[in-house]
């Protein structure tokens, strides 16, 4: 019984880390939008306050509120000037109202920006760090887990063979 309940806590694991552990970019996706993308002037129009709980090895946690930037900027899409805002959750603290900033986006998806700041980079970093730890323990414990079970089965089924009763 213990051996399902690793696995699925390692479905789980895997699962939660997709969903919830960690960013839906990462470094190299930023990497690439500052290779490739482009490059606009924009305005924080806006500043958001948000909750982050932190956590630390043997289960401390804190939560810290943090004030994020709410970013406005044109973007030229199949030749429409268009008006573009986003939150920047990477590189939150920090700004004001009124700061001038560099954006970089996407032009096939001008709704995926960033602010083109280093800070950004290293929370997408760090947060591909943390995202890859609990994802890698959860496949290791399905990798660990299914062999186990399949091994149970199989001595199961040998078990029932040899104590079957043979025709006479």
């Amino acid at each position: 019984m213990a051996r399902y309940t690793l696995l699925v806590l390692g479905v789980l694991l895997v699962w939660l880390s997709h969903t919830w552990g960690g960013p839906s970019e990462s470094v190299e996706d930023f990497d690439r939008l500052r290779a490739d993308g482009e490059r606009s002037a924009g305005k924080v129009v806006e500043i958001r306050e948000r909750e982050v709980t932190h956590r630390r090895r043997r289960g401390r946690t804190w939560t810290e509120t943090v004030h994020c930037p709410v970013v406005a900027y044109r973007a030229r899409v199949d030749g429409v000037a268009t008006r573009q805002r986003f939150v920047e959750y990477d590189a939150c603290d920090g700004w004001a109202v009124g700061d001038e900033v560099t954006v970089l986006w996407d032009p096939a998806a001008p709704y995926e920006a960033h602010l083109d700041d280093d800070t950004v980079r290293d929370a997408l970093a760090g947060d591909e760090r943390s995202f890859r730890l609990g994802q890698w323990l959860g496949y290791g414990l399905v990798v660990v887990t299914v062999p186990v079970i399949l091994l149970g089965w199989w001595r199961r089924i040998q078990r029932s063979r040899s104590s079957a009763p043979t025709g006479g």
